[in-house]
């Protein structure tokens, strides 16, 4: 099924999106120690690939260039200031890890790359007043950046509330599928809201009530008769006949 542009959200929640790929944030808490070196070393190359791409060659907060950390939840790089807040964010809303000293897993890394500096800012700062001022490193100082870091995943002040889109995974049928119910009760949940009938089409118009045939016009009153008018009337005044009368001559 599909849903209109027009109720569709521009991004998911970062929730969202790692659950498309079979992650939870939970899953971040797992020791770099534990993981082989194997594993580590195909992991570093998807990260590497990852941070050459354009959208995460600058940090996802205040743009400076080369990221080499990274927030795994969030799916975010960023550069070494930036990291110093998230950890001060607290775990609870950003992991922290280095690019290239932490040991990865191969799904963390690929999750990493899909996800990306660009996803993540359509969903965080997808309300960000026009013309707004992001941190500009040579003139930005440190409180107004960690300000800004906190507004915008701490406070979440500039996320789009409302309901989620459907997430596009490249996942096999049978996730597809779940995905095509969740777009199809989404749909349904929405046309509830809007009062729109989900099998109704296009109302036809109100049939045209003809005019009102104009109304018949008053009978006149009949003429009175005056019976008593010649009675009481003067007589009539007779001219005189034309011309003198008659002289003899």
């Amino acid at each position: 099924s599909q849903i209109s542009a027009e109720v569709r959200v521009l991004m998911s929640s970062p929730e969202e999106r790692m659950a498309a790929h079979g992650l939870k944030a939970e899953d971040f808490n797992f020791s770099g120690s534990q993981i082989s070196a194997d594993e580590k070393t195909k992991a570093q190359k998807i990260i590497d690939a990852a941070l050459k791409l354009p959208d995460n060659r600058q940090c996802a907060d205040c743009t400076s260039m080369g990221p080499r950390w990274a927030s795994v939840n969030l799916g975010i790089f960023m550069c070494l200031e930036c990291s110093g807040i998230h950890r001060r964010l607290g775990v609870h809303i950003s992991k922290v890890k280095s690019v290239n000293l932490d040991g990865w897993k191969i799904k963390w890394a690929q999750w990493m790359k899909d996800n990306g500096n660009k996803k993540s800012n359509e969903y965080w700062q997808s309300n960000t007043p026009r013309n707004w001022k992001f941190p500009d490193p040579p003139n930005t100082n440190s409180a107004a950046l960690e300000d800004f870091i906190r507004a915008k995943y701490e406070r979440k002040e500039w996320i789009h509330i409302g309901p989620p889109r459907a997430i596009k995974a490249d996942a096999g049928s049978e996730t597809k599928a779940k995905q095509e119910e969740e777009d199809r009760k989404l749909a349904v949940k929405l046309q509830q809201q809007l009062n729109v009938e989900p099998s109704r089409a296009i109302a036809a118009p109100a049939a045209v009530k003809p005019a009102p045939a104009p109304a018949a016009p008053a009978p006149k009153a009949p003429a009175t008769v005056d019976l008593l008018g010649d009675i009481f009337s003067e007589p009539a005044t007779h001219a005189p006949p034309a011309g003198g009368g008659g002289g003899g001559g």
